[in-house]
């Protein structure tokens, strides 16, 4: 069995992937506060950490390994949307959840386990609130429970802060019903016009940190494999759920720690200021979601991704490419051949097993294209070509046959267009106006069209 190595936020150490249980890995993924629509920055950890689940899948089983990711349907940004757009809290959350699924679909995200939802799980958090009280981790105070972050000593041992930095170099609430400014909410009283719950405490909702510890212990249990999401949420949010976790549980939430960078556009930070944000809904649109795979993969995940119109027409390229060996296939993509030595030999696997080095393992996807190229042997490329779809499927990559997606590429040019203009190429080649023909040919591939003249008749192809 092949060895994993992840980079553990935790120890700041490239570690050995050790399993709780073999039988049953457990990973767990901060989702979308469903409040707006998904941006390209929250589809980056979808896609980085679909690539590690395939990857556990395929080492450990498909049935033993439990993903959950989390949906935040309760939370004063959803509130403030509800009541900005005029409309009730669960309509909002419902359009946007569907449209949360819609896209990660298009991106050919695997099905997880479990999808929870916070408003579905408000009695699991109360009840972690009523162990951390009567463990001393928690207090209540003026209708809000929050929790004593003093009291733990290890606070901040996955964002590696120490408590007077933190208080230097944040905005923490001075609030008088606080012991301690540090100290943060586990339970807080709702106005009228908020969501609410019956509790002992008051009529309110749960903190943001809360949520998670809930249903990922409600889900994996106290203590599990894996935790992801992205670096802006290591401190607060999960640095506080560990703190939850050991005060209710007294025991560490997770083993391993994964963290992906952030997503710039063109060098700078997305935000409604610069006017920058690109929605995943509107850039579905322009792009087959297989491009923004490519794009999302192209860089290691712990680094910062820099989404640009040259990155996006790279990974265009590539996989026109890879698709393009694909091609050279001589029978349909289903009768291709697998190579049943490719596991022991997988330089993809390899890369993904080396901390998700989705870079390397594309590159490793280019030279068996070119291995493909330069075979001439008929039966040789099935192997080659069976080999690269099996490979290319630990990334989610090359989904689709060779034919659909070259003929899928130019959307911009009509297939009736196309199809007159080599019309009119083959008309002119009739009455030997060669020239002509030549200008058509020139200007479909100026329109981003290969055609080739074949027995039976002209094909033709975006590119």
């Amino acid at each position: 069995m092949r060895k994993i190595h992840l980079y553990n936020s935790l120890s700041n150490k490239l570690e050995e992937f050790i399993p709780i249980d073999t039988g049953n890995i457990r990973v767990y993924a901060c989702g979308p506060t469903v409040y707006a629509s998904p941006h390209i920055g929250n589809a980056r950890p979808i896609v980085i950490f679909d690539v590690l689940f395939r990857l556990l899948k395929h080492i450990y089983g498909s049935d033993k390994v439990t993903f959950v990711r989390n949906i935040t349907d309760v939370d004063d940004k959803i509130n403030n949307k509800a009541q900005e757009l005029g409309i009730s809290i669960k309509e909002l959350t419902d359009k946007v959840i569907k449209e949360f699924h819609n896209s990660i679909a298009k991106l050919n995200v695997h099905q997880i386990t479990n999808e929870p939802r916070a408003t579905e799980h408000i009695n699991e958090m109360l009840d972690i609130i009523q162990l951390l009280i009567e463990n001393g981790y928690a207090y209540e105070s003026a209708g809000h429970v929050l929790f004593r972050v003093k009291k733990l000593k290890n606070y901040g041992m996955l964002s590696k802060r120490d408590i007077d930095e933190m208080i230097a170099g944040s905005r923490v609430e001075i609030a008088p019903y606080k012991e301690d400014p540090m100290d943060f909410v586990l339970w807080k009283p709702s106005d009228k016009d908020m969501p609410s719950w019956n509790s002992p405490y008051s009529s309110g909702r749960p903190g943001w940190h809360l949520e998670c510890s809930a249903m990922s212990s409600k889900y994996l249990g106290n203590h599990f494999d894996i935790h992801v999401g992205g670096q802006d949420l290591m401190f607060p949010h999960h640095e506080n759920e560990i703190a939850q976790n050991h005060g209710a549980f007294g025991c560490l939430m997770a083993n391993y720690w994964l963290h992906n960078g952030m997503v710039l556009i063109n060098g700078q930070k997305m935000s409604k200021s610069l006017g920058n944000i690109i929605a995943l809904d509107d850039i579905l649109k322009e792009l087959d979601g297989e491009i923004i795979r490519y794009v999302l993969l192209s860089s290691h995940y712990q680094k910062v991704l820099n989404w640009t119109d040259q990155a996006v027409h790279q990974a265009k390229q590539g996989l026109n490419r890879l698709y393009g060996a694909l091609e050279k296939n001589p029978y349909d993509n289903d009768e291709i051949i697998e190579n049943t030595s490719t596991e022991k030999q997988s330089n993809v696997l390899d890369a993904l097993c080396n901390n998700i080095n989705t870079p390397l393992a594309i590159t490793y996807l280019h030279e068996l294209a070119d291995k493909i190229y330069k075979a001439e042997d008929n039966t040789e490329i099935r192997r080659l070509c069976g080999a690269l779809k099996k490979e290319a499927n630990y990334l989610g990559l090359l989904n689709k046959n060779a034919y659909d997606w070259f003929n899928k590429q130019n959307s911009s040019v009509s297939s009736e267009k196309i199809e007159h203009m080599i019309a009119e190429r083959a008309k002119a080649k009739a009455e030997k106006d060669f020239q002509k023909a030549d200008q058509i040919r020139k200007k479909l591939h100026e329109m981003g069209i290969k055609i080739e003249d074949t027995k039976s008749g002209t094909v033709w192809k975006a590119i």
